[in-house]
């Protein structure tokens, strides 16, 4: 059989120029070098037109200081027709005198050159903004998640005020760290202050600083270039780069080596990074969160942890609770998942027993762990209702002395449970509501209490 030789051609990449003059003939013939197909136009309505019909990933506009109004009115318009497309100028006039035009070209391009061109620099430039919208577009060929995919269930006051807080640190744009144990949704936390701020529609990259190798961790959040050391077949966007526009979610940040925590401190400072081998410096436009389920200022003490990058870090700061800290929500919490993990005609319930388990249970593990307790438990299940024994929680070395906190907190709220329910006229649902907790809940309490109803 005739095996068919493999093509040696390589796909050239369009690149849109917008030349209003035609005043750089050789830009041509410099794209084409590097495997570009250049598509030119001087026409406004030509150039969306374009943007539209040929899959337009990067642009390049040639401006004039002379005719700089008409030349931002239509950046102004294109972005907004088409926001993804990433711009490049090269500004005819040097050196940039004018205040209102440097302005502007910061605003609407990601990088701007000028005559003469450094046609090295500028290769690179328009390489890594193609590279950048490969990456956006491959990212949301995946169905993007939304704030309201990441809802965060509780009637409770602790989680009321924990979204709160929230809701009102995604308003800024500075680094915030989130504390908390393992298992108590300082992900979750992390991708509701990014759905809730303005950087919503761009990525949201997160690093696991405690599961990458030491040896490695450095080049992936800074990326390479293609021969910077064996290996490297190929240039190399790293994680810091990718969350250009966006936000990066640095979780078990305690676990970054204290060589790394150096080159993290010096981004920090400028966010500007230059990938290994590289001799360009990057300028990154992110929002940083972090997140540690460990005392970082013990590790301050201790050595392990640089104080100048914690206090560099420490501007916005909120800790998530325990679940134990919140039992009234564990119900809740626990049928939501377990309506995630049913199929629609396979609907399955939790017992008494079980719930009276998961509220006496301390768990170690959090909502991570009460989350992987429903689904092994809906799995396993041999009838519609889910028993104590599928949850794992039947055998007595699972728990801890809680001090009764059930009980407790019956002698606790059985005055405000009665008034609760005379001021809505002995209407369960009502009082329910407005005590925050589910209707199931509210009957037992009414038991345990001993209230005649």
């Amino acid at each position: 059989m005739i095996k068919p030789k493999k093509s040696n051609l390589v796909t050239q990449r369009p690149v849109l120029i917008l030349d209003f003059n035609n005043e750089l003939n050789e830009l041509d013939s410099k794209l084409r070098e590097k495997n570009w197909l250049p598509i030119t136009t001087s026409s406004t309505s030509a150039a969306i037109h374009l943007i539209q019909q040929k899959n337009i990933n990067v642009a390049i506009a040639l401006i004039s200081s002379n005719k700089q109004k008409n030349n931002f009115d239509f950046m102004s318009k294109i972005q907004n027709i088409a926001p993804n497309v990433k711009w490049l100028a090269i500004s005819l006039q040097y050196p940039v005198t004018s205040a209102a035009y440097s302005k502007n070209l910061s605003t609407y391009f990601i990088d701007y050159f000028h005559c003469p061109v450094d046609w090295i620099q500028f290769s690179h430039t328009l390489g890594h903004a193609w590279g950048m919208t490969k990456l956006y577009k491959n990212v949301n060929k995946v169905q993007l998640p939304s704030a309201q995919n990441h809802i965060m269930v509780g009637r409770s006051k602790i989680i009321k005020d924990l979204k709160y807080k929230l809701k009102k640190m995604a308003r800024s744009d500075c680094s915030i760290l989130i504390s908390g144990e393992t298992g108590t949704g300082k992900g979750l936390c992390a991708q509701l202050i990014h759905f809730l701020s303005e950087r919503k529609g761009e990525p949201l990259v997160t690093v696991n600083c405690g599961a990458l190798p030491a040896s490695l961790i450095h080049s992936e959040l800074f990326g390479y270039e293609k021969g910077s050391f064996t290996g490297a077949q190929s240039q190399y966007i790293g994680h810091i780069e990718r969350a250009d526009k966006g936000t990066l979610f640095l979780d078990e940040i305690g676990d970054l080596p204290l060589e790394l925590q150096v080159n993290l401190l010096k981004f920090l400072d400028d966010y500007t990074i230059q990938r290994v081998g590289g001799n360009q410096p990057i300028k990154i436009d992110c929002r940083i969160i972090l997140a540690s389920n460990v005392n970082l200022e013990n590790a301050v003490a201790e050595g392990k942890f640089r104080e100048d990058l914690y206090h560099r870090l420490n501007i916005l700061r909120i800790h998530v609770p325990s679940l134990r800290k919140y039992r009234e929500d564990i119900e809740l919490i626990a049928r939501d998942y377990l309506e995630q993990y049913c199929h629609s005609d396979h609907k399955l319930h939790l017992s008494e027993s079980a719930l009276q388990s998961m509220l006496l249970y301390d768990w170690p593990g959090n909502v991570r762990e009460l989350k992987n307790r429903i689904l092994r438990a809906v799995i396993m299940a041999e009838a519609e209702q889910i028993t104590t024994e599928e949850l794992g929680l039947n055998a007595k070395s699972n728990f801890k002395p809680v001090a009764d906190v059930a009980n407790q907190q019956v002698e606790i709220n059985t005055e405000v449970l009665l008034d609760a329910i005379k001021q809505n006229n002995y209407n369960i649902s009502a009082a329910s509501r407005q005590l925050n907790i589910s209707r199931t809940t509210c009957y037992r309490l009414i038991k345990k209490c001993k209230i005649n109803l």
